[in-house]
């Protein structure tokens, strides 16, 4: 069996690093994920939606308190 050190692992590491990098960068083809901060304009009405499905979820009695720290959401439409 064959020994290496690591400092010979962390010299291969660095060598191939860059062609690594770009194998991985080309294999993917999917969407690229998002990075945009929202807006404040956007974040209040967010909030305000969520809020207000919350409010409605409450007065359909869909969220029903299961124990003290715990609740249950019935998704059903």
């Amino acid at each position: 069996m064959r020994t290496i050190s690591l400092q010979e692992i962390n010299e291969k590491i660095v060598k191939n690093r860059k062609m690594a990098d770009a194998v991985i960068r080309s294999s993917s083809h999917g969407r690229r994920k998002k990075s945009r901060t929202r807006t404040p304009g956007e974040v209040k009405a967010l909030n305000e939606i969520s809020i207000a499905r919350w409010q409605k979820a409450v007065e359909n009695k869909k969220i029903i308190r299961t124990s003290m720290r715990s609740m249950y959401y019935d998704y059903r439409e």
